[in-house]
């Protein structure tokens, strides 16, 4: 009886938190403002830029290719990008409740009743990683649409299972380490300032503006050891390695492979770690432990807050 009674009360504030976050038309605008950025500039300057550099790389090797195998390689790029910033900006606002009960003392009653801190916790973990889930799956889903319209085939089911696998994962990631730093945040307003400058700095970091191989290999190593990067660079390898395979395909061997060599570095397919290039297998293994890592830091978190409030 006592467990029905925790779990009608998990649902029910995880129902409450998710439904104040889709009420809350600015945090949803705010969670979508990264990917707005990104499309603005992938339209009015990078989609060309990228498509006149594969372009002169193909004319470096004496060989022509269709344009739309091509515009299908940089679209793919794009929708990588926008993927794997959502799900940290979405995580980020969505957990922005969690703040607004702090500062509006919503906590305070919830700790006079007879729910478990532990079961309220659970609740704005479990609001956020739902809302996270399913608003970059809805873009992950338009993401393909587009890429398939623009000249890519369409993903083999394999393919999809991991896409969409990874967007949970990367739901997840993002969740338990944003929900490790909204911990200290007490206030809204010193969290959306927080919130705005990792908005602006996501794109950078994960290789959502400019590939991170355009960078040194010192600043390429400081971004890459952030968990988030490793999830935007495995939905970039399943979604850009098969128009490299295709172009490739296309060219018939004429470049003696040389073509997709380097359009996987250009476009960081895998990543460079201390010099190093760390492959898919490496980076699901990587998030992975920074999932466990973050799980254990919110565990010491949520201990040490409820002998404060004791």
């Amino acid at each position: 009886m006592k467990f029905q009674r925790t779990l009608c009360s998990y649902k029910g504030m995880t129902k409450r938190n998710i439904k104040v976050y889709l009420k809350d038309k600015t945090a949803i605008i705010f969670s979508m403002m990264t990917q707005i950025i990104i499309l603005g500039l992938y339209l009015l300057f990078l989609k060309q830029n990228y498509v006149d550099s594969m372009t002169s790389m193909l004319d470096g090797f004496n060989i022509k290719t269709e344009d739309n195998l091509i515009n299908a390689l940089v679209n793919s790029w794009l929708v990588s990008g926008v993927i794997g910033t959502s799900v940290v900006t979405v995580a980020m606002n969505s957990l922005s409740v969690m703040i607004s009960d702090k500062q509006n003392k919503i906590d305070y009653d919830y700790n006079a009743s007879s729910v478990k801190g532990s079961t309220v916790v659970l609740s704005y973990f479990s609001g956020a990683v739902i809302n996270t889930i399913v608003i970059s799956a809805i873009l992950l889903t338009a993401g393909i649409a587009f890429s398939c319209i623009s000249g890519s085939s369409f993903p083999e089911f394999t393919e999809l299972l991991k896409l969409y696998g990874l967007v949970i994962l990367g739901s997840v990631s993002a969740v338990l380490i944003l929900m490790f730093v909204a911990s200290f945040f007490k206030k809204n307003s010193t969290y959306a300032a927080f919130n705005t400058l990792i908005s602006v700095a996501i794109g950078f970091v994960i290789g959502a503006y400019i590939p991170v191989s355009q960078f040194s290999d010192g600043v390429q190593t400081f971004v890459n050891l952030i968990p988030g990067s490793h999830i935007a660079a495995m939905i970039r390898n399943v979604l850009v390695s098969p128009c490299i395979n295709d172009i490739s395909t296309s060219l018939a061997g004429a470049d003696h492979g040389m073509f997709a060599a380097e359009a996987e570095k250009a476009f960081a397919t895998n990543l460079n770690l201390f010099g190093n290039e760390v492959d898919f297998t490496f980076m699901m293994m990587y998030s992975i432990g920074a999932i466990l890592i973050f799980l254990i830091l919110n565990l010491i978190s949520y201990k040490f807050s409820s002998k404060r409030k004791d």
